[in-house]
């Protein structure tokens, strides 16, 4: 078996660190895994070298979608994979329709929106597999009739798992330490909610100190609408963090809060459960519903806005209670979302005897993509201005 992972890009979120998780531990089974990305940058450089992970990075600033694909299939006619795992959008999606007869087409749905099934809804013919990180989205991708005669298995992340993590004070007086660690965005993160948060966890009188860690749009305003007034009530603004770098802000940290209101199942929340950190987040059908329950977390109605503040007072005053959500939010992920759980998942997916031989063609004929509309935009003609254009652009 080798496997191919094929992403639009590698820039720092859930799904690089996914393809960092899965193909680590590929790798570690003996099992040949290369990543294949359509743009250049690539943070995680250090943390896939790690675990000896090739990945191979295109040039988008400088090299047109077209020649960017046929990069990769000759990347990939190199590799001679018998297994290819599209993620993340239409982009690597792209890839399956020109791979020879024999080479095991998947495709990953990682994120519960109507945009992400209008993407894949063009490809059904050209997967063997579809998977699905959500029991939510995996009920979906069933009900498109697109997808009716497609495998749709319900595949999980997982999360490398700590040696050890110290144990929640439950002291009642001790400072309550909580966490956003994210895109800071609004736009499915809702970080906008994050002020009025602040301004009912600084009347109830508690002591706390909040982490708004990453980077994104909406940073700025945060900064400014979320300035701390008393010396035990604090906030602060990290930035951008390492991911080798995430275990331990992790370990510093009481609660993991996140207010979306969408997800597909959030690597930050799995990573935040086996560090012990008690989850408040919204209650979302997708990912959510599938590892917080009353026995892991709070779950807050996403409309009910004061509601997360409330279930962190409710945390922060119940200390015992804390500690055993705490202790069994280590036990879940440890038990169904660590990273070799996750391996052993798709190893009962994955086809066992791959095909005997595999012919690639010399050359592939690009045409536009299936989810572009863009005819005129693709044709042989404005494909030569555009390669013009990019190199004036240099």
């Amino acid at each position: 078996m080798r496997v191919a992972l094929v992403t639009e890009g590698l820039m720092l979120g859930g799904s690089t660190t996914f393809l960092c998780n899965l193909g680590g531990e590929l790798i570690a089974r003996n099992i040949a895994a290369e990543v294949f990305s359509f743009e250049a940058e690539h943070p995680l450089a250090s943390d896939f070298s790690r675990q000896r992970i090739p990945v191979h990075c295109q040039d988008h600033r400088h090299v047109i979608f077209e020649d960017r694909l046929v990069g990769i299939l000759r990347e990939l006619r190199r590799f001679n994979p018998t297994v290819v795992i599209s993620t993340l959008g239409a982009t690597s999606f792209e890839v399956l329709r020109y791979l020879p007869p024999g080479v095991f087409r998947m495709g990953v749905v990682q994120s519960h929106d109507p945009g992400m099934y209008q993407t894949v809804r063009p490809y059904a013919g050209h997967l063997d597999v579809i998977v699905a990180v959500s029991k939510t989205i995996q009920e979906t991708l069933r009900s498109m009739p697109e997808f009716a005669r497609v495998a749709v298995p319900y595949l999980p992340y997982g999360v490398p798992m700590p040696e050890s993590t110290a144990a929640a004070d439950p002291a009642p007086q001790a400072r309550l330490q909580i966490l956003y660690l994210g895109r800071i965005d609004q736009e499915q993160k809702r970080v906008r909610l994050f002020p009025q948060i602040l301004e009912q966890l600084k009347s109830s009188g508690i002591p706390f100190h909040w982490t708004v860690a990453g980077e994104g749009p909406e940073k700025h305003f945060l900064e400014s609408a979320m300035a701390a007034t008393l010396p035990g009530q604090t906030v602060s603004f990290p930035g951008k963090v390492a991911y080798a770098d995430v275990p331990k802000m992790l370990s510093a940290h009481d609660v993991f809060l996140l207010a979306s209101d969408y997800e597909g199942l959030p690597l930050s929340l799995l990573e935040a459960m086996g560090y012990g950190l008690v989850p408040v987040v919204s209650d979302l059908p997708s990912g959510i519903r599938d590892v917080v329950d009353g026995s892991t977390g709070k779950r807050v109605a996403p409309d009910h806005i004061r509601g997360y503040a409330e279930a962190i007072l409710e945390l922060h005053h119940d200390r015992q209670e804390m500690a055993r959500l705490s202790r069994n939010c280590q036990d879940r992920v440890r038990r169904e979302f660590s990273v070799s759980a996750m391996a052993e998942r798709w190893l009962r997916v994955l086809p066992q005897r791959p095909p005997n031989q595999i012919h690639w063609p010399d050359s592939w004929r690009i045409t536009a993509p299936l989810a572009s509309g863009q005819q005129l935009r693709f044709s042989r003609p404005a494909r030569l201005i555009r390669r013009c254009l990019v190199k004036l652009r240099r």
